[in-house]
């Protein structure tokens, strides 16, 4: 309760917005600060980022929680004055055998606009001119007729279909989880993960490809009396951005005029 998440834009790559109890600044930062593994990560991320929560792959988080009291402000200080939320991710266990564990995941999926915004194609433009002028002798019309198809019939485009593209998104995960004895009481629990993501958006050209790597090193040392966690990330996003100008100019454009012209216009 007193959680909101708005999604962005749709595109890959396109960070949601997170609000805990509500907007308390009209010019100052809204976001939430995030913990990850007990370091506080800056609001803005890094460049190509949307947010933070890009550096982490979710296969890696073993749990989160989100503080919204004062409790917050009493442990992080003024930075958690917008809500603070606590992420950790997976770890190896002392109990874990010595032999280690091998993960794998690959998941794969399309995604598809399902709905398109109605408007006119190039034949009910042709008739709504005709109605409103009375006669095909004008230049308007002669215009909408001026380009044709294959065939000979004048030209029908519908230009939302032409700027969107059946998505495709490929994700991979392997982990290897396992426990090193050192001695009888010692023990040395460790994770190793790596991560990869190629997500296309739905608009043509827009792609973000991401790689994660995580190592997670916990020693139990003195008779378990002492224990270190010692966490490392690395990530590598590329992401390529779409011009979403289209997608209104794709609504608005002339459905009587063909995608491409021939060599002679």
């Amino acid at each position: 309760p007193g959680l909101h998440i708005i999604p962005g834009d749709g595109g890959p790559g396109s960070g949601s917005t997170i609000r805990i109890r509500g907007a308390a600044s009209l010019n100052a930062s809204n976001d939430p600060l995030i913990v990850i593994d007990g370091v506080p990560i800056a609001r803005e991320g890094g460049f190509g980022m949307s947010n933070p929560l890009d550096m982490i792959n979710p296969n890696d988080i073993e749990s989160f929680t989100i503080l919204k009291d004062a409790s917050s402000a009493a442990i992080y200080g003024s930075r958690a004055s917008n809500g603070v939320i606590i992420i950790t991710t997976k770890k190896g266990s002392r109990y874990d055998s010595g032999a280690p564990h091998v993960a794998v995941d690959f998941t794969a999926s399309l995604s598809q606009n399902a709905r398109y915004v109605d408007v006119m194609t190039g034949d009910e433009m042709r008739q709504a001119l005709e109605w409103y002028y009375g006669t095909t002798d004008t230049d308007a019309y002669r215009s909408a007729t001026q380009y044709v198809d294959a065939n000979g019939n004048p030209v029908n485009t519908d230009w939302q279909r032409e700027i969107y593209q059946l998505a495709q998104s490929y994700e991979g995960n392997i982990s290897l989880t396992g426990n090193v004895r050192m001695g009888e009481d010692n023990n040395l629990p460790y994770r190793v993960s790596y991560g990869y993501l190629n997500q296309d958006g739905t608009l043509k050209t827009s792609n973000m490809s991401r790689h994660t790597l995580s190592l997670n090193l916990n020693p139990s040392l003195l008779d378990n009396h002492l224990t270190i966690s010692l966490n490392g990330k690395g990530m590598i996003m590329d992401t390529r951005f779409a011009n979403t100008g289209a997608v209104s100019q794709a609504v608005q454009f002339d459905p009587t005029k063909p995608v491409y012209l021939s060599d002679e216009e």
